[in-house]
């Protein structure tokens, strides 16, 4: 009966037709899967780039500082380093700044040369690379904080871009107005055995757009740093010529546009005190008279500057109460005058690694920035005073700064709020879109290996 039964069955089945498959169905099935993979994978990739865009392009808004605030721009109470993706200046422009500043919390192993820039009117903060020029040395800020001068370069802060209109040498000092720059023509010529000269001092105006005075120096070099300044109208220079002062009126300047200095200035190892040293007044410059101290703060660094004004009529020291002062400190920068009893000056604060250089360190080779240097303090040095008055000092990793002249002589301070540091940098994207790349390849590889387990088990289950 069983095998009648079989028999019966299979000849039932020998006559149902064979089921059809259509053609290319497994191709059809395989190029969905594919289409959907790389829909997945290109959405996730998209979300990522959108997200890492928007957020990129998204305006700050910084929240209202705790604590009293000056309306207007002003000098930060708080330094801090920008990080790796900050803005650049040539790429988001901060506006006219109140510090330039620099050293290690700054530069990285592959931005060797960068430094930092902090807007007056709000904390946002922009780097530019600077090419290997030390910040209130061979960089600096003009008075009004518009301008970056770095090397042979000016920078305008409000655009980004450079400016056709700037001299042709490494910067000295800036006028207190801004409109003439004082530089030193880089075409140096060494001397052996270790010694080089300048040829020549230019003062630029930028309104005419060229030299309104040249002075010669003969075999001296003249660094950059505190070696110029002009006088508050921009018509005399002093420039120190290894210890000398040289003073030279611009408006002596004849059709070759060189002039000759109407008086010299012996320093007897002091300096010129930085493009702050003219008064008020236009008749009086500030140097600073260099001595040992037996009591100072750095027991191994033991410079002390002494503030001291000569008449630029008869070259003589004038009277009145002395200025404290500065002891243990690497340099001293004057920035300008509130009154002829109140000078304002960023001061070099050496480290524990620190070298104190001999007195003719200073004539022969220039007031650089030292390299033991930890910190810079902006100071006023007061008439009658026991000890300068620190109005800021630099974080741990901050060695170089240069402020607006301005604002620092205004007394201008604002509270410090939440750092916006820009849109995220071209490169900062790049990585961005090869980090969503990298997300986007494991997603893959899981879908395709889901694929394999439903097609293996697809046939099992019907």
């Amino acid at each position: 009966m069983t095998a009648r039964l079989s028999e019966a069955l299979r000849r039932l089945a020998d006559d149902v037709p064979p089921a059809r498959v259509p053609d290319g169905l497994f191709d059809a099935a395989r190029a969905r899967h594919r289409r959907r993979r790389a829909a997945v994978a290109g959405a996730l990739a998209v979300l990522v780039l959108l997200l890492g865009t928007g957020y990129a392009l998204h305006p700050v808004t910084l929240p209202p500082p705790a604590g009293p605030r000056q309306d207007g721009p002003g000098l930060p109470t708080r330094l801090v380093e920008p990080p790796l993706r900050t803005a650049s200046v040539r790429d988001s422009a901060p506006g006219a700044a109140a510090m330039l500043f620099g050293g290690p919390a700054v530069r990285t192993d592959w931005f060797e040369t960068r430094m930092g820039v902090v807007a007056a009117d709000g904390d946002r903060y922009r780097v530019l690379d600077g090419g290997h020029v030390v910040a209130g040395f061979e960089a600096s800020l003009s008075p009004d904080g518009r301008y970056v001068w770095a090397g042979s370069a000016l920078l305008d802060l409000r655009t980004g871009r450079f400016t056709p209109d700037r001299p042709g040498g490494y910067p000295l000092a800036f006028a207190p107005n801004g409109k003439r720059l004082v530089y030193a023509d880089d075409e140096t010529t060494f001397t052996p055995p270790n010694t080089y000269s300048t040829p020549y001092v230019g003062v630029y105006d930028r309104e005419r757009g060229a030299d309104v005075l040249r002075v010669r120096v003969g075999t001296a070099w003249i660094p950059p740093g505190r070696t110029a300044a002009l006088s508050p109208d921009g018509g005399d220079l002093a420039l120190q010529v290894r210890d000398e002062v040289w003073l030279t009126r611009v408006a002596d300047a004849g059709a070759d546009r060189v002039g000759e200095p109407y008086r010299k200035l012996p320093l007897a190892g002091g300096r010129l005190a930085g493009a702050g040293s003219w008064l008020p007044d236009g008749r009086s410059v500030a140097v600073l008279d260099r001595s040992t101290c037996t009591d100072c703060p750095v027991p191994d660094y033991r410079r002390t500057w002494t503030l001291a004004l000569r008449s630029t009529v008869d070259g003589g020291t004038l009277a009145g109460a002395a200025f404290p002062p500065v002891p243990s400190r690497s340099y001293v920068q004057l920035l300008g005058w509130r009154s002829a009893d109140e000078a304002v000056a960023l001061v070099g604060v050496p480290g524990p690694a620190a070298v104190d250089q001999p007195e003719d360190h200073d004539v022969s080779w220039g007031p650089y920035h030292e390299p033991g240097t930890e910190a810079v303090e902006l100071v006023v040095l007061r008439r009658g005073a026991p000890a300068p008055e620190v109005l800021f000092r630099t974080p741990q990793g901050i060695t170089e700064l240069s402020v607006a002249a301005d604002l620092a002589i205004d007394g201008a301070v604002r509270e410090s709020g939440r750092p916006d540091y820009g849109p995220l940098p071209f490169w900062a994207l790049a990585v961005g879109f090869v980090l969503a790349v990298l997300v986007a390849l494991p997603v893959v590889s899981l879908l395709r290996r889901w694929r394999g387990r439903w097609l293996y088990r697809r046939p099992r289950d019907g």
